[in-house]
Protein backbone atom coordinates (compact mmCIF):
# COMPACT_ATOMS: atom_id res chain seq x y z
CA UNK A 1 0.00 0.00 0.00
CA UNK A 2 2.86 2.38 0.85
CA UNK A 3 4.43 1.87 -2.58
CA UNK A 4 1.05 2.40 -4.24
CA UNK A 5 0.50 5.70 -2.42
CA UNK A 6 4.01 7.01 -3.17
CA UNK A 7 3.62 6.17 -6.85
CA UNK A 8 0.22 7.90 -6.95
CA UNK A 9 1.65 11.07 -5.38
CA UNK A 10 4.54 11.16 -7.88
CA UNK A 11 2.16 10.62 -10.80
CA UNK A 12 -0.12 13.40 -9.56
CA UNK A 13 2.84 15.77 -9.16
CA UNK A 14 3.87 15.12 -12.78
CA UNK A 15 0.50 14.89 -14.51
CA UNK A 16 -1.70 17.50 -12.80
CA UNK A 17 0.53 20.55 -13.55
CA UNK A 18 1.01 19.27 -17.10
CA UNK A 19 -2.74 18.93 -17.64
CA UNK A 20 -3.41 22.38 -16.13
CA UNK A 21 -0.87 24.00 -18.45
CA UNK A 22 -2.40 22.42 -21.56
CA UNK A 23 -0.95 23.03 -25.01
CA UNK A 24 2.26 21.28 -25.99
CA UNK A 25 2.78 19.95 -22.46
CA UNK A 26 -0.50 18.03 -22.52
CA UNK A 27 0.16 16.86 -26.09
CA UNK A 28 3.51 15.38 -25.03
CA UNK A 29 1.96 13.67 -22.00
CA UNK A 30 -0.88 12.18 -24.08
CA UNK A 31 1.57 11.02 -26.77
CA UNK A 32 3.76 9.34 -24.14
CA UNK A 33 0.77 7.58 -22.58
CA UNK A 34 -0.43 6.35 -25.98
CA UNK A 35 3.02 5.02 -26.94
CA UNK A 36 3.43 3.16 -23.65
CA UNK A 37 -0.17 1.89 -23.60
CA UNK A 38 0.14 0.50 -27.14
CA UNK A 39 3.40 -1.19 -26.18
CA UNK A 40 1.80 -2.77 -23.11
CA UNK A 41 -1.17 -4.04 -25.05
CA UNK A 42 0.86 -5.44 -27.93
CA UNK A 43 3.15 -7.20 -25.43
CA UNK A 44 0.36 -8.86 -23.46
CA UNK A 45 -0.06 -11.72 -25.91
CA UNK A 46 2.25 -14.46 -24.64
CA UNK A 47 4.47 -11.72 -23.14
CA UNK A 48 5.83 -11.02 -26.62
CA UNK A 49 5.76 -7.72 -28.48
CA UNK A 50 4.47 -7.84 -32.04
CA UNK A 51 6.20 -4.86 -33.66
CA UNK A 52 3.88 -4.74 -36.67
CA UNK A 53 0.76 -4.55 -34.52
CA UNK A 54 2.40 -1.93 -32.31
CA UNK A 55 3.33 0.32 -35.23
CA UNK A 56 -0.13 -0.17 -36.72
CA UNK A 57 -1.83 0.94 -33.50
CA UNK A 58 0.36 4.02 -33.10
CA UNK A 59 -0.08 5.14 -36.72
CA UNK A 60 -3.86 4.69 -36.61
CA UNK A 61 -4.19 6.68 -33.38
CA UNK A 62 -1.93 9.40 -34.77
CA UNK A 63 -3.87 9.52 -38.04
CA UNK A 64 -7.35 9.92 -36.55
CA UNK A 65 -6.10 12.72 -34.29
CA UNK A 66 -4.15 14.60 -36.95
CA UNK A 67 -6.93 14.13 -39.53
CA UNK A 68 -10.12 14.09 -37.42
CA UNK A 69 -12.36 14.87 -40.41
CA UNK A 70 -11.22 11.58 -41.98
CA UNK A 71 -11.81 9.34 -38.96
CA UNK A 72 -14.47 7.18 -40.59
CA UNK A 73 -12.45 6.61 -43.76
CA UNK A 74 -9.26 5.92 -41.82
CA UNK A 75 -11.08 3.44 -39.58
CA UNK A 76 -12.47 1.55 -42.57
CA UNK A 77 -8.99 1.42 -44.10
CA UNK A 78 -7.59 0.22 -40.76
CA UNK A 79 -10.09 -2.65 -40.60
CA UNK A 80 -9.15 -3.80 -44.10
CA UNK A 81 -5.45 -3.43 -43.29
CA UNK A 82 -5.74 -5.52 -40.10
CA UNK A 83 -7.47 -8.35 -41.95
CA UNK A 84 -4.80 -8.14 -44.65
CA UNK A 85 -1.90 -8.60 -42.21
CA UNK A 86 -3.79 -11.44 -40.44
CA UNK A 87 -4.09 -13.18 -43.82
CA UNK A 88 -0.45 -12.47 -44.64
CA UNK A 89 1.20 -13.47 -41.34
CA UNK A 90 0.39 -16.79 -39.66
CA UNK A 91 1.35 -15.56 -36.17
CA UNK A 92 -1.31 -12.80 -36.24
CA UNK A 93 -4.70 -14.31 -35.47
CA UNK A 94 -8.26 -13.08 -35.84
CA UNK A 95 -8.40 -12.63 -32.06
CA UNK A 96 -5.26 -10.48 -32.27
CA UNK A 97 -6.63 -8.06 -34.83
CA UNK A 98 -10.03 -7.86 -33.11
CA UNK A 99 -8.36 -6.97 -29.80
CA UNK A 100 -5.93 -4.53 -31.44
CA UNK A 101 -8.75 -2.80 -33.30
CA UNK A 102 -10.81 -2.45 -30.13
CA UNK A 103 -7.92 -1.00 -28.12
CA UNK A 104 -6.82 1.27 -30.97
CA UNK A 105 -10.29 2.80 -31.13
CA UNK A 106 -10.48 3.26 -27.35
CA UNK A 107 -7.06 4.92 -27.11
CA UNK A 108 -7.55 6.93 -30.29
CA UNK A 109 -10.94 8.34 -29.31
CA UNK A 110 -9.74 9.01 -25.75
CA UNK A 111 -6.77 11.00 -27.10
CA UNK A 112 -9.10 12.84 -29.48
CA UNK A 113 -11.46 13.56 -26.57
CA UNK A 114 -8.64 15.26 -24.68
CA UNK A 115 -7.85 17.44 -27.69
CA UNK A 116 -11.53 18.37 -28.05
CA UNK A 117 -11.74 19.11 -24.34
CA UNK A 118 -8.88 21.60 -24.54
CA UNK A 119 -10.53 23.36 -27.46
CA UNK A 120 -12.98 24.77 -24.88
CA UNK A 121 -12.22 27.80 -22.71
CA UNK A 122 -12.33 25.73 -19.52
CA UNK A 123 -10.57 22.69 -20.95
CA UNK A 124 -8.06 22.24 -18.13
CA UNK A 125 -10.82 22.48 -15.52
CA UNK A 126 -12.89 19.96 -17.47
CA UNK A 127 -9.91 17.62 -17.46
CA UNK A 128 -9.49 17.95 -13.69
CA UNK A 129 -13.24 17.35 -13.29
CA UNK A 130 -13.06 14.05 -15.19
CA UNK A 131 -9.95 13.04 -13.24
CA UNK A 132 -11.77 13.66 -9.95
CA UNK A 133 -14.80 11.64 -11.05
CA UNK A 134 -12.66 8.74 -12.25
CA UNK A 135 -9.82 8.55 -9.73
CA UNK A 136 -12.04 9.72 -6.87
CA UNK A 137 -14.24 6.73 -7.61
CA UNK A 138 -11.24 4.37 -7.87
CA UNK A 139 -9.70 5.47 -4.58
CA UNK A 140 -13.00 5.51 -2.70
CA UNK A 141 -13.93 2.07 -4.05
CA UNK A 142 -10.57 0.69 -2.89
CA UNK A 143 -10.84 1.96 0.68
CA UNK A 144 -14.60 1.40 1.03
CA UNK A 145 -14.12 -2.16 -0.18
CA UNK A 146 -11.27 -2.74 2.25
CA UNK A 147 -13.30 -1.42 5.20
CA UNK A 148 -16.80 -2.66 4.44
CA UNK A 149 -16.59 -5.11 1.52
CA UNK A 150 -18.40 -8.40 2.12
CA UNK A 151 -20.25 -9.20 -1.11
CA UNK A 152 -18.27 -9.93 -4.27
CA UNK A 153 -19.18 -7.77 -7.26
CA UNK A 154 -18.10 -10.13 -10.05
CA UNK A 155 -15.53 -12.78 -9.17
CA UNK A 156 -15.21 -13.95 -12.77
CA UNK A 157 -13.94 -10.53 -13.87
CA UNK A 158 -12.35 -9.06 -10.74
CA UNK A 159 -12.17 -11.31 -7.67
CA UNK A 160 -11.29 -8.58 -5.16
CA UNK A 161 -13.94 -5.98 -6.01
CA UNK A 162 -17.04 -5.83 -3.82
CA UNK A 163 -20.56 -4.41 -4.08
CA UNK A 164 -19.86 -2.18 -1.07
CA UNK A 165 -16.71 -0.87 -2.72
CA UNK A 166 -18.59 -0.12 -5.94
CA UNK A 167 -21.30 1.80 -4.07
CA UNK A 168 -18.74 3.74 -2.05
CA UNK A 169 -16.75 4.54 -5.18
CA UNK A 170 -19.86 5.80 -6.96
CA UNK A 171 -20.95 7.93 -4.00
CA UNK A 172 -17.63 9.68 -3.37
CA UNK A 173 -16.80 10.01 -7.08
CA UNK A 174 -20.16 11.70 -7.65
CA UNK A 175 -19.87 13.86 -4.54
CA UNK A 176 -16.32 15.11 -5.17
CA UNK A 177 -16.82 15.80 -8.88
CA UNK A 178 -20.16 17.50 -8.19
CA UNK A 179 -18.58 19.82 -5.62
CA UNK A 180 -15.75 20.66 -8.03
CA UNK A 181 -18.23 21.40 -10.83
CA UNK A 182 -20.31 23.63 -8.57
CA UNK A 183 -17.37 25.83 -7.58
CA UNK A 184 -15.16 25.85 -10.66
CA UNK A 185 -17.19 25.15 -13.81
CA UNK A 186 -19.69 27.47 -15.48
CA UNK A 187 -22.92 27.80 -13.53
CA UNK A 188 -25.00 27.80 -16.72
CA UNK A 189 -23.90 24.23 -17.38
CA UNK A 190 -24.22 22.95 -13.82
CA UNK A 191 -27.29 20.72 -14.52
CA UNK A 192 -25.21 18.93 -17.18
CA UNK A 193 -22.28 18.47 -14.81
CA UNK A 194 -24.61 17.32 -12.04
CA UNK A 195 -25.87 14.52 -14.28
CA UNK A 196 -22.31 13.75 -15.40
CA UNK A 197 -21.19 13.54 -11.77
CA UNK A 198 -23.83 10.90 -11.11
CA UNK A 199 -23.02 8.91 -14.26
CA UNK A 200 -19.22 9.18 -14.64
CA UNK A 201 -18.35 7.08 -11.56
CA UNK A 202 -20.48 4.29 -13.04
CA UNK A 203 -18.72 4.65 -16.40
CA UNK A 204 -15.40 4.65 -14.52
CA UNK A 205 -16.18 1.30 -12.90
CA UNK A 206 -17.35 -0.17 -16.20
CA UNK A 207 -14.00 0.87 -17.68
CA UNK A 208 -12.10 -0.67 -14.79
CA UNK A 209 -14.01 -3.95 -15.06
CA UNK A 210 -13.66 -3.99 -18.85
CA UNK A 211 -9.87 -3.85 -18.63
CA UNK A 212 -9.93 -6.47 -15.88
CA UNK A 213 -11.87 -8.67 -18.30
CA UNK A 214 -9.15 -8.16 -20.91
CA UNK A 215 -6.44 -9.14 -18.42
CA UNK A 216 -8.36 -12.25 -17.38
CA UNK A 217 -8.71 -13.18 -21.04
CA UNK A 218 -4.93 -13.06 -21.47
CA UNK A 219 -4.20 -14.61 -18.08
CA UNK A 220 -2.17 -11.71 -16.66
CA UNK A 221 -2.47 -9.73 -13.43
CA UNK A 222 -1.24 -6.39 -14.84
CA UNK A 223 -0.63 -4.88 -18.26
CA UNK A 224 2.90 -3.89 -17.23
CA UNK A 225 5.18 -3.00 -14.33
CA UNK A 226 6.17 0.58 -15.10
CA UNK A 227 4.35 2.10 -12.11
CA UNK A 228 5.25 0.42 -8.79
CA UNK A 229 2.16 -0.69 -6.91
CA UNK A 230 -0.14 0.03 -9.87
CA UNK A 231 1.16 -2.11 -12.72
CA UNK A 232 1.35 -0.53 -16.15
CA UNK A 233 -0.01 2.66 -17.68
CA UNK A 234 -3.13 0.85 -18.90
CA UNK A 235 -3.76 -0.39 -15.37
CA UNK A 236 -3.78 3.22 -14.18
CA UNK A 237 -5.81 4.88 -16.94
CA UNK A 238 -8.34 2.13 -17.69
CA UNK A 239 -11.33 3.81 -16.01
CA UNK A 240 -10.21 7.28 -17.12
CA UNK A 241 -10.30 6.33 -20.81
CA UNK A 242 -13.99 5.44 -20.67
CA UNK A 243 -14.80 8.59 -18.68
CA UNK A 244 -13.02 10.84 -21.18
CA UNK A 245 -14.81 9.32 -24.15
CA UNK A 246 -18.22 9.45 -22.45
CA UNK A 247 -17.91 12.97 -21.03
CA UNK A 248 -16.68 14.60 -24.22
CA UNK A 249 -19.15 12.77 -26.48
CA UNK A 250 -22.04 13.84 -24.23
CA UNK A 251 -20.65 17.36 -24.14
CA UNK A 252 -20.61 17.49 -27.95
CA UNK A 253 -24.31 16.61 -27.90
CA UNK A 254 -25.59 18.83 -25.09
CA UNK A 255 -23.19 21.76 -24.53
Amino acid sequence: MKTRVISAVILAAICIPTLLLGGIFTDILVAAIVLIACYEFCSIREKRLNVLLYISMVLYILAINVLPHMQVGLTIFYIIYLFFIAILFADITLDDIAAVFMMSVILGIAAYSILRMYDRDNGSLMMIYVLIASFGCDIAALFTGMLFGKHKLNERVSPKKTVEGAIGGWFFGALLSGIFAFFFLKEAFFPYFLIMSLVLPIVSQIGDLSFSLIKRNYGVKDFGSLIPGHGGVLDRVDSLLFCLIFCVSMGEMFL
